[in-house]
């Protein structure tokens, strides 16, 4: 059994594919099935730029964009010569692999990899996002519960609850193969056959037909394996009722067992076969079709003869299905040359001849039928079809006319994801596999439900993870978007998600490229609830590199270095290379330092991007730059091929030494060191898992422990945690402890500032505390702090102590007063000695608030009336106070100056805002009301304006209120409601839609009377697109009468009264107390707070003469 298993992980590498699709129009010329010579990976390129100089790429359902992502895949493989490996080459990488792996020593491995998915996610508003592509799904016929779904590079994966649960079959120690065909023996369920590779896309290689005799738990080869296999297999039928009988379609024929798989015999030699069908209750019948013809078999599949009459002379490529409805129907589906829609075609008598059907309406919608094509006819009724290519189409009438029943922007019940590479029908149910899963209709295609949850079967292009948590993660997945892990999966842009990556100063902010750079999406909440999209100044790479230097600049490399702003978008940095840039890599330590990746040059810059100096050209291609954390002059580069090198620079790449030394000959695609490492541990990522060095070990070792054996496409590390994590092409996100390092002699690492708040609106004074950890081998006795507060003087001060090696403390810094506001706190940490001072440093930002005076009125006239208001995630507040000039929204309810989400015109998208009100004691109040003016236009039903409460300093919020309560909100509607596609951030109780007109509104507070300390926030939340003004906000006050405990009237003394300017006020008791003047408008003129004397002045002699109201409050 041992044996087995290595056998079986033999095929893992061959879970990458040599070869593009043979249907795509641009490889007519190649030939492949009779071509001698070594195909070159430029001359693949070239053949397909020409066919598309004179098409655009851009169109919906192409076919650009599948060919780019085997590019962006291959072009890291190919040898020195530009040559596509060859599938000896890969067997014999393995092979080199498992012969290592079998001598290492287990216990030198410490990794221990864990899955984190994703396997579902959070905010499904992206309509093309979802877990990944399925190319094949098959129910168990002896038992309805279990089904079996085939991936492209994810392997077979097994569900025995009707699809709700999914368990990988091929995992730790078995291949990551590509799985399009599978068949489930009915005489024996426990045997199931699946024919391996990718069919449609090569995001995998056949490695022949496997076989399992219990359920999938374990896999051997059979007669048609990777010495012998074409590299494409297509689907696979098993004889209805001699089990020892199957059919496998491939590029190199129609292959045929008798014997249970032992042995196969090609009966259609040379013939690129895509699709094969048995005729229902007749398995003398066999099917099959190429690109272009139509084959038909009457004695099982041993000869066949070909099928003109009625079919097209010529076409690109052919699908087939047939029906226990009317075993005599045969449908097939054509695309034409260039993969657009040519016709359907209906036989009634056994696939004898062909009538075109009368429908003409282009149900493909697009010219990439090469890439996704399927047919299925329902099982009770022949007259029922359904036709896949980008979206799904149905006919009643045998397809003479064709409706659309779905579409892949639009996620209601009927939504599939994009791109349909598989139909059928079990039971009267239809399957479907698109790029982004598993769905099924039970209705006929009325609704669809997706049943890909649990599945890991993503594959990642790149990720980023953040400094301070393992637990946020940035990453781009093939054709479905970019995805933000905060404990969650949560999907924030759409597309092809590519370059993820998180601001190393603020891990709320989320960056993320699609394909070719076209527009790069900013999240601020750590991609949790989407994205804010800016377009790309030009096309880059289908991978265009993005990177985030250590003070939070965001760089993006297309043909030129750009850098990025939310408020100035990209702005050219260096001269135009006169072509894409491949690689970007930013100095950690030193932010002038750019390193470019061109091909396989290597080019630096030491003035952050404007000028660039070709340091090193290698022999294939750069896969990968890293800079030392430690040391800036020590460089890291991978180059392509499985005999590509990793290289090392001392000098900060003027020249480089080759380490690649006993690393064996596998595809080196990313390379990682660890911060702050003695022994400067370095990672790599390889087509076959992941691979450690460090300057003790000397040499390369495994570092795979339950790792899938699939492609690592990128790492990062969070040294905080001591993680790394690992992007796979085909297998999700993995993590791992990293290894065990030594520490160096003496080293101090601020932990962190710890939020003096602890996350709330403290209303008064607060002790900030920092934690710190010796991260040295020696005894820390004294520690010099250095701190400040916005800005502002340094304060030093040493600690003395004894801290132990890899010991904590919490060390207390000055109890501070600081006035109402959002507040920096900037702190460093050193000792004597200290190998590692870059993590002496570290800063936060929290906010202080202060107490409210009850029927104070808040006009926003005065900076010193200015509120606490700030965005989830950070970045520039919604809120801001001033003179509104908006085309509908421009009057104050009193003076000049409101609270307004933008005082000029429209509000942004994708923003949620938050506005604070001051801390009120509402139990010295009796009868409290909430009260405002308000103006607002709101887009009606998708965005919303509410009111929060907290009675804990903000650690818990609560909804103010409903739409019932009187002078309140508009809107009852909740998210989920069923009563629109709308409303996704509705939450009960909201004002939405338009009142331009300044309104009071009011809320009865007597719930709250005893409650000593209470904030009230207003919430805008604006959804991804369309905006307007938004709301403007004035006289913001909570009013009532004071309670029994206030100042009687003959406890204040007011002298002269009246007075032409200055009154004297004299209090019996002294106390700390609050006034306000007001006149008989009720406006307040003058005011003041937390005044401690029995006796003070007003100075009345800027105000006219009348009547006022003194207010004090105690």
């Amino acid at each position: 059994m041992k044996k087995l298993l290595l056998l079986i992980a033999i095929c893992t590498f061959f879970s990458t594919n040599a070869q593009f699709n043979q249907n795509a129009p641009w490889m007519e010329s190649f030939d492949l099935e009779n071509r001698t010579s070594r195909v070159k990976f430029q001359d693949v390129v070239d053949a397909f730029n020409t066919y598309w100089e004179t098409r655009d790429p851009h169109v919906k359902g192409s076919g650009y964009k599948p060919f780019k992502r085997w590019e962006a895949f291959w072009e890291n493989l190919i040898d020195e010569d530009g040559f596509i490996p060859t599938s000896t080459d890969l067997w014999n990488t393995w092979l080199e692999k498992e012969a290592r792996s079998a001598t290492r020593d287990p216990l030198i491995d410490e990794s221990n990899w864990i899955s984190l998915g994703p396997t579902s996610f959070t905010n499904q508003s992206t309509s093309t996002a979802n877990i990944g592509r399925v190319n094949v799904i098959v129910k168990d016929p002896s038992n309805a519960n279990i089904l079996y779904a085939g991936a492209p590079a994810g392997a077979i994966w097994k569900s025995i609850d009707s699809g709700f649960n999914w368990t990988a079959l091929i995992n730790d120690e078995l291949p990551q193969i590509g799985v399009s065909g599978i068949v489930v023996d009915h005489s024996d369920p426990q045997t199931v056959y699946i024919a391996t590779g990718d069919d449609d896309a090569g995001d995998s290689y056949s490695v022949g037909v496997w076989k399992s005799v219990d359920g999938g738990a374990t896999w051997a080869q059979t007669g048609l394996n990777p010495s012998n296999s074409p590299t494409r297999m297509n689907d696979i039928y098993m004889h209805p009722t001699n089990s020892n009988i199957l059919w496998v379609s491939t590029n190199n024929g129609l292959w045929k067992t008798t014997n249970a798989g032992n042995t196969w015999s090609n009966n259609l030699p040379g013939q690129n076969t895509r699709d094969v069908k048995i005729k229902p209750g007749d398995p003398q019948t066999v099917y099959t079709v190429t690109s272009s013809s139509f084959y038909k078999s009457t004695n099982g599949g041993d000869s066949f003869s070909v099928v003109t009459q009625g079919l097209p002379a010529s076409s690109g490529r052919l699908v087939i299905d047939v029906t226990p409805a009317n075993p005599n129907v045969v449908y097939v589906v054509s695309a034409d040359t260039g993969s657009g829609y040519q016709g359907i075609y209906k036989s009634s008598n056994s696939g004898s001849t062909f009538v075109q059907t009368a429908n003409a309406t282009n149900i493909f919608e697009s010219n990439q039928a090469w890439f996704d094509l399927a047919l299925a006819v329902s099982d009770i009724d022949e007259n029922e079809i359904y036709v896949g290519v980008l979206n799904i189409w149905k006919s009643t009438n045998g397809g003479n006319s064709f409706v659309q029943i779905n579409s892949w922007f639009q996620r209601n019940a009927s939504y599939t994801h994009a791109d349909i590479h598989f139909l059928r029908f079990y039971d009267n149910e239809l399957y479907a596999g698109t790029d982004g899963g598993y769905f099924k209709s039970t209705d006929g295609g009325t609704t669809f439900t997706d049943y890909t949850v649990g599945m890991e079967i993503s594959q990642f292009y790149r990720i980023d993870v953040s400094e301070q948590t393992a637990t946020k993660i940035a990453g781009g997945t093939q054709d479905n978007g970019g995805f933000g892990y905060f404990n969650q999966w949560s999907n924030y842009h759409g597309g092809d998600g590519m370059e993820g990556v998180i601001d190393p100063n603020n891990d709320n902010l989320y960056y993320g490229f699609m394909q070719f750079g076209q527009n790069l999406f900013v999240s601020n909440n750590s991609g949790q609830s989407g994205s804010q999209a800016y377009g790309g100044p030009e096309n880059g790479n289908w991978i265009t590199p993005l990177a985030v230097n250590s003070e939070g600049e965001v760089y993006g490399a297309y043909s030129r270095l750009y850098r990025f702003s939310t408020s100035e978008g990209f702005t050219a940095v260096s001269t135009n290379f006169g072509q894409d840039i491949d690689r970007l890599e930013i100095d950690p330590n030193v932010p002038d330092n750019i390193y470019l990746g061109i091909n396989n040059v290597l080019w630096k810059s030491t003035d952050r991007g404007v000028t660039f100096t070709n340091v090193e050209a290698f022999s294939t291609n750069i896969t990968s730059i890293e800079v030392n954390n430690n040391d800036s002059d020590v460089v890291y580069v991978t180059t392509a091929g499985s005999n590509g090198d990793i290289r090392k620079s001392v000098d900060g790449g003027l020249t480089f030494t080759d380490i690649t030394g006993t690393f064996p000959n596998i595809t080196k695609l990313v390379i990682k060191h660890r911060k702050n490492d003695p022994l400067n541990s370095l990672y790599v990522g390889t087509t076959l898992g992941v691979y450690r060095y460090d300057d003790n070990v000397g040499v390369w070792e495994e570092f795979d422990n339950n790792l899938p054996h699939v492609a690592v496409t990128d790492l990062a590390i969070n040294v905080i945690d001591e993680k790394i994590i690992a992007g796979t092409y085909g297998r999700g996100i993995w993590q791992s402890d990293l290894a065990t390092t030594e520490l160096a002699q003496d080293d101090i690492r601020l932990v962190s500032v710890n939020d003096p708040t602890q996350n709330s609106f403290t209303c008064g004074d607060i002790t900030p505390q920092i934690t710190v950890k010796n991260n040295g081998q020696n005894v820390i006795n004294d520690i010099d702090v250095t701190w400040s507060i916005d800005g502002g003087a340094n304060t030093n001060f040493t600690w003395n102590g004894t801290l132990a090696s890899e010991e904590t403390t919490i060390i207390d810094l000055t109890t501070l007063s600081l006035p109402r506001g959002e507040h920096s706190l900037s702190v460093s940490v050193n000792i004597t000695n200290d190998t590692f001072p870059n993590n002496n440093n570290s800063d936060i930002t929290f906010f202080t608030n202060d107490a409210g005076v009850a029927q104070l009125i808040n006009t926003f006239e005065d900076p010193a009336d200015e509120l606490i208001s700030f965005n989830e995630g950070g970045g520039t507040p919604l809120w801001e106070r001033g003179v509104p000039t908006g085309p509908d929204l421009n009057t104050a309810q009193s003076g000049t100056q409101v609270y307004g989400t933008n005082l000029a015109g429209n509000h942004p998208d994708l923003t949620k805002g938050f506005l604070l009100s001051q801390c009120y004691d509402l139990s010295a109040i009796v009868g409290p009301v909430l009260k405002f003016h308000m103006a607002f236009e709101i887009e009606f039903d998708w965005d919303l304006a509410y009111v929060e409460y907290t009675l804990d300093g903000g650690d818990s919020w609560s909804l103010l209120g409903t739409s019932n309560d009187p002078n309140w909100y508009n809107s009852s509607r909740i998210a989920g409601d069923g009563l629109g596609n709308n409303c996704f951030n509705c939450v009960g109780g909201q004002w939405t839609g338009q009142d331009t007109v300044m309104k009071e509104y009011s809320y009865d507070l007597d719930a709250f009377t005893n409650e000593p300390n209470v904030i009230f926030r207003m919430v805008y939340h604006s959804d991804q697109s369309v905006t307007f003004e938004g709301v403007i906000m004035d006289d913001f006050y909570v009013d009532g009468t004071l309670s029994t405990e206030e100042f009687s009237v003959n406890d204040v003394l007011i002298y002269p009264n009246p007075s032409n300017n200055i009154f004297n006020i004299k209090l019996k008791q002294v106390t700390n107390f609050n006034y306000t003047v007001t006149d008989i408008m009720g406006k307040i003129v003058l005011k003041d707070t937390n005044i401690t004397r029995s006796t003070f002045e007003l100075d009345m002699s800027n105000h006219a003469s009348g009547l006022y109201f003194l207010n004090i409050n105690a």
